[in-house]
């Protein structure tokens, strides 16, 4: 069982009813929060997740986040639910008003959106004290960390190799640079951010010319099912992407978690690792 697991599921110390009953209740309005709260809470706690963490389709963990009630994150059901804690993105806190909830003595808790791994491990210790969970996060970032470690073999000193260059392209031509956790999931993976290395910072669209004028080694993709993109890929159907991509490896990601900025980004990091590894035993072009 994993360490973070262990002290999620109280196999490392016996919980207490009374200790239970001290946490604060706490409800999470989007799918980003939902994910950390279900990581790091007692079940206990919960009082209601968001309904698209429920889906198999969106989330890795829609198994857990339906042994729990769900809400569609509305500032009514808020109120009515009572919790001591929400936590919601910024957009969700802007669109509502946290002084009414704070009548109500309701604390908004805002889930950051990192950019990298410090800034996870940073999020991941301010969520786990919000909701009194401090144990569970520090087994979670422990995990992580060895995770992270875990990516990083010594190459041999007589032979480095320069990291492949990694282009990640979304079906309508969005990719993102440097200072974006994607940029963080690409370095972790072992693998150079094509678009950083351009010059790009933060997220954008590539033009189908500076593709095509300045390929990279390989292409990643994700199969975000629910992406309104797909609705615009006339991009990705373009003959001279399609020729471009057919003379070089890519690789997709199975999953759809990386789109929010938590722990989940070492799946991905490792899902790269790992299918590289499998290209380069296949003898993929490097």
């Amino acid at each position: 069982m994993r360490p973070w697991l262990a002290v999620l599921c109280g196999a490392a110390l016996p919980l207490l009813a009374t200790a239970a009953d001290a946490l604060p209740r706490v409800m999470s309005t989007n799918l980003c929060a939902d994910i950390v709260l279900l990581s790091l809470a007692d079940a206990a706690q919960v009082v209601s997740v968001s309904a698209r963490s429920q889906d198999p389709a969106r989330s890795s963990l829609a198994a857990l986040a339906r042994r729990h009630a769900s809400n569609d994150g509305t500032a009514e059901e808020v109120i009515a639910a009572r919790p001591d804690v929400v936590l919601a993105s910024r957009r969700w806190q802007a669109r509502h008003q946290g002084a009414l909830l704070a009548r109500h003595g309701i604390r908004i808790v805002t889930v950051p959106f990192p950019d990298d791994w410090p800034g996870i491990f940073d999020s991941t210790r301010k969520i786990g004290v919000a909701i009194g969970r401090e144990a569970a996060a520090e087994a979670l970032i422990a995990e992580l960390e060895g995770r992270l470690a875990a990516l990083r073999p010594a190459q041999p000193e007589d032979a480095p190799r320069a990291p492949l260059r990694a282009l990640y392209l979304r079906p309508n031509g969005g990719t993102a640079g440097a200072k974006t956790h994607v940029d963080a999931v690409l370095r972790a993976a072992g693998l150079a951010n094509h678009a950083a290395l351009g010059g790009r910072v933060g997220w954008g669209r590539a033009s189908l010319e500076e593709v095509v004028a300045d390929p990279p080694e390989l292409l990643v993709t994700s199969q975000m099912v629910h992406d309104t993109a797909y609705a615009r890929a006339g991009f990705s159907r373009h003959p001279q992407l399609r020729a471009l991509a057919d003379g070089r490896p890519a690789l997709a990601l199975a999953h759809n978690d990386w789109g929010c900025s938590n722990w989940q980004l070492i799946e991905a990091a490792e899902e790269l690792a790992d299918g590289r590894r499998r290209q380069a035993h296949a003898g993929v072009a490097q």
